[in-house]
């Protein structure tokens, strides 16, 4: 029958403090994998909820858009807003419909002694254009609003929306 071996000094293994190191090591591995999982865990939580909020601003643009086709912009409310239906009750919006006000396009230069018909009848022009623009265009913005947290979030959408059947006045 083989005997077996005493422990020596010789003895093949490992220390206390080499275990405990490796150990340590291994922890730190551990966590910072947690962490980097926990990041983006987070990251797809928060593009999933931007993909609704995307998708519920655009849908409520087009609605915006079907309202306003057909109608003069004096027919239409300045403001609407409301809560989305069920699943997405956590979200509201609002709708603004401004005009715009352009800057005026006249090329105003100094005038030297008397007044040029030309530049009158220029700055007649310019204004009439202006005036036709501030009341033919408006700027359609929809705001979609929600909870994350304690904070409350907002992601806005707007577009240009140009009355093409909107009477040109030479009268100002």
């Amino acid at each position: 029958m083989p005997r077996l071996p005493r422990f020596s000094k010789n003895a093949e293994g490992f220390t206390l403090l080499e275990v405990v190191i490796a150990l340590a090591i291994m922890v730190l591995a551990f966590a910072s994998i947690l962490s980097v999982q926990s990041g983006s865990l987070n990251a797809s939580a928060r593009a999933r909820q931007m993909n609704i909020v995307g998708m519920l601003a655009k849908t409520k643009m087009v609605e915006t858009e079907y309202l306003i086709e057909g109608k003069t912009f004096d027919e239409l409310g300045k403001e609407a807003g409301g809560v989305f239906s069920a699943p997405y009750e956590d979200y509201r919006w609002t709708t603004t419909i401004k005009e715009i006000e352009f800057p005026s396009l006249s090329m105003g230069g100094g005038q030297s002694g008397g007044s040029d018909g030309g530049e009158q009848g220029m700055e007649m022009v310019t204004g009439l254009i202006t005036q036709f623009l501030s009341k033919a265009v408006r700027e359609v913005t929809v705001t979609i609003f929600w909870k994350r947290g304690t904070a409350e979030q907002s992601f806005a959408l707007s577009t240009y929306w140009v009355d093409l059947n909107h009477e040109f006045s030479l009268s100002k």
